[in-house]
């Protein structure tokens, strides 16, 4: 996701300060889908004034003088022309919990831990749910049909997390079960090699 094109992005929603837009990434809607920092914002800001896409504005706001960025024609166009390229897959899906989840068996790491995790992230995950409920029903937030349409995927994909967080905490109360497939027989050999370096050490 290029960072360039999200802050045009931004400022096409509203003329804005560097401030704004740091707001927007940490608190708007695109904090759940953008992991643009605030030290990022002004480097790209000024590399996209130098390339004529954005300009600066001076307004007074509460009887204090602000600059505020406002997209060039060319800077309108870049945004069109970066919308309208096919965007790509995304994958890999970034996300520790899942990844730890593919070395629980083989570490022998505490199941009531994992199921901790899961329970954590059941509870952010209904968080997000309900930060979106309030920031629908704001009466400021500008949310048109395209908006509406990523909303309600964040909120699907969501509700479907938690389902299965439901599904995997009550398999995991549950004795350990088998692998699905394992004809290697690798879950006894990480189990062998995993007691015999942890006995060496005890007697060394």
């Amino acid at each position: 996701m290029s960072i360039e094109h999200t802050i045009l992005g931004i400022i096409s929603l509203v003329p804005c300060s560097g401030y704004d837009m740091k707001a927007e990434a940490e608190r708007g809607s695109l904090s759940m889908l953008s992991a643009l920092g605030f030290g990022s914002i002004y480097p790209r800001l000024k590399q996209l004034e130098e390339e004529g896409l954005v300009e600066t504005q001076q307004v007074e706001t509460e009887g204090r003088r602000k600059k505020i960025y406002e997209l060039t024609a060319d800077g309108w166009r870049e945004l069109a022309r970066w919308l309208e390229e096919p965007p790509g897959y995304p994958l890999p899906s970034r996300d520790d919990l899942l990844m730890k989840m593919l070395f629980w068996g083989t570490a022998g790491a505490d199941r009531t831990a994992l199921i901790e995790h899961l329970r954590a992230r059941r509870d952010e995950s209904l968080e997000v749910l309900d930060y979106l409920a309030e920031w629908q029903a704001n009466e400021t937030a500008f949310i048109d049909e395209y908006g509406l349409l990523v909303l309600t995927y964040i909120k699907t994909r969501l509700e479907a997390e938690i389902s299965w967080i439901a599904l995997a905490t009550a398999q995991l109360e549950g004795p350990p079960e088998l692998p699905l497939r394992d004809k290697q027989w690798l879950a006894v050999l990480q189990k062998a090699r995993r007691s015999k370096a942890l006995d060496q050490e005890t007697h060394s």
